[in-house]
């Protein structure tokens, strides 16, 4: 709604935005504590961005103009990038839209012939357009968050992918540090590797995560409970704790073997620890797969051949008695026994001989492994 005696008074107040900026500036420091601690030279841009929302409010006003608020989006963007809460920079624009106010009133009580009795209903037209303002400030500003925690999450990628490729160079050149990924600024770190599609960013370990079409790479903070939390979801593989985060490409590849090298279907969170034939075996996969057939190759050629490595590979994985893998099995003990009996004939290889029983272990996850790479 136009109203020309506002437009009158803020026509009259333009050539004195500079004082008026400043006098914002100083009412602003004044009742708002989070302004007031400030430094200088951030005070100054305060105070620059009171002159261009000022010339912008009362140019609307004077032209009696439908406003954008380009200059109060501006600002708000501004103060979302420096963490100034919203709360904070409402309170400054209605301290800055009472200066304007005040001096409006000033100048219509100093002007001889200006009808005093249609202040109050020139003031209604004040505070719409500052609701206007509040809600374009309001809404600059809150997707200035959403831009910039796209922008923080892409860099956290960014990040993480120099980091895991060991690319040195590109981490310092894109600022990487620790507060950056959210990380703690010293170690121990470790480096988590598991299959895609596994939600492992909701489990309450503090890291990073990174989900990639061939795996999920994390690099969380090393603590207790960390495998107890990852186990049971799928095939992960952990590295050994490191105290550098430069040292993730060396930690990641460690992680990526004991992954690959557990069987697949497993849902174990596994470290070369745990699962150390498993790592060398996914560390050498041509070698892997000549053992598997060298070692295995007459148990495979059998028609039988699978259901004779079942049951070696219960025996190796669970040390039970043949008693207890029958009753697991759902067979005859004396069937074990005689499926382990020929896996013993087949292979040349006594299964009471360690390096024997070592060389047929391998060989059967290596065969496990390649079988289904």
């Amino acid at each position: 709604m136009e109203d020309p005696w506002i437009a009158r008074l803020a026509a009259g107040l333009l050539p004195e935005v500079p004082a008026l900026a400043g006098r914002m500036l100083a009412a602003i420091v004044a009742e708002n504590e989070t302004y007031a601690a400030l430094p200088a030279q951030r005070l100054a841009e305060v105070g620059e961005d009171n002159r261009r929302n000022l010339t912008e409010h009362l140019t609307d006003l004077a032209e009696a103009r439908p406003t954008e608020a380009r200059a109060a989006k501006e600002t708000a963007r501004r103060r979302a990038e420096q963490g100034v809460p919203l709360g904070t920079v409402l309170h400054a624009y209605r301290i800055g839209f009472r200066v304007v106010w005040q001096s409006m009133v000033e100048r219509a009580t100093a002007e001889p012939g200006y009808p005093l009795e249609t202040l109050a209903t020139s003031m209604t037209s004040v505070w719409r357009l500052v609701d206007t303002y509040s809600v374009a400030v309001t809404e600059s500003y809150q997707q200035a968050l959403l831009d910039l925690a796209q922008r923080e999450a892409h860099r956290r990628q960014l990040l993480l992918d120099a980091l895991i490729e060991g690319r040195v160079s590109d981490w310092s050149v894109l600022g990487g540090s620790a507060h950056a990924l959210g990380l703690p600024a010293t170690g121990p770190y470790l480096c988590v590797v598991a299959d895609p599609g596994l939600a492992l960013a909701t489990i309450g370990l503090r890291g990073v995560w990174r989900s990639r079409a061939e795996d999920q790479v994390g690099i969380v903070t090393a603590c207790r409970g960390v495998r107890a939390a990852l186990g049971g979801r799928g095939r992960i593989g952990i590295s050994e704790p490191y105290e550098r985060l430069p040292q993730t490409a060396a930690a990641y590849r460690v992680a990526q073997l004991v992954r690959s090298g557990l069987p697949p279907g497993s849902r174990e969170a596994a470290t070369v620890d745990s699962r150390p034939v498993g790592a060398l075996v996914a560390a050498a996969p041509d070698l892997a797969e000549r053992v598997g057939s060298a070692v295995l190759g007459r148990v495979l050629d059998r028609p039988d051949g699978e259901a004779l490595l079942e049951v070696l590979a219960a025996w190796m994985e669970s040390g039970q008695s043949t008693a207890e893998l029958a009753r697991r099995l759902y067979c005859h003990r004396n069937t074990i026994r005689n499926r382990l009996g020929r896996i013993e004939q087949l292979t040349g290889r006594s299964l009471d001989h360690p390096g024997d029983v070592a060389a047929l272990y391998t060989a059967l996850l290596a065969h496990r492994l390649t079988a289904t790479g």
